[in-house]
């Protein structure tokens, strides 16, 4: 299955953050307490809006081709990442909501709600929200605290991306491209991870 990263330019005017939801919620039939069963599978699906020239998306012309996966980057707009250096996996085989990770620059800082990535050795993106602030300690470790479950077991060694995101899945929802008077097209479609 082919992988298309689409272009980074033009930056999107709007960028809509909606979560593909793997939880069950109980409700007991004759009263009681709702419960709320987590299940791994909870992944993002993220709309975006542009605004561009008819020649500038030509180079998205790839938005339709049927079956391949894309991979978009996933704007921060306003929040510097920082220096994370090279961070990895450390141990594999790691599941539930935190991500442990090792060769991080000693001391640097994974804010609440910073977007990143868990890497497969296939190359494959997993998008992930940090759930709390944490700090690398001095030999450059630190356990990420997510918002949603694993979605795989990770290997050790595997990429942790910090700095640059991506969003990698199937395009969903793609609107009519629409070319106005003024040779602008305007695009809107949402990427929704597919595992």
């Amino acid at each position: 299955m082919a992988v298309q990263v689409l272009p980074s330019s033009p930056v999107p005017q709007s960028m809509r953050i909606g979560i593909v939801s793997a939880k069950n919620t109980l409700t007991p039939a004759h009263g009681g307490d709702d419960q709320e069963l987590l299940r791994k599978g909870t992944r993002y699906a993220l709309t975006y809006r542009l605004n561009m020239d008819y020649v500038t998306s030509m180079d998205w012309s790839g938005l339709a081709v049927e079956g391949d996966l894309v991979r978009m980057r996933v704007h921060q707009p306003g929040f510097y990442t920082g220096a994370h250096g090279l961070p990895v996996v450390d141990g594999g085989g790691q599941a539930g909501t935190t991500l442990a990770a090792r060769a991080l620059t000693p001391h640097s800082v994974i804010r609440r709600g910073q977007f990143l990535n868990h890497i497969t050795a296939s190359g494959q993106h997993f998008l992930y929200r940090a759930k709390s602030e944490v700090v690398a300690d001095a030999n450059g470790e630190a356990p990420i605290l997510l918002q949603t479950m694993l979605r795989r077991p990770p290997a050790d060694g595997d990429r942790i991306e910090l700095g640059d995101p991506m969003v990698e899945g199937f395009v969903r929802d793609m609107e009519d491209w629409e070319v106005d008077g003024n040779w602008t097209v305007m695009l809107q479609f949402t990427v929704r991870e597919r595992e």
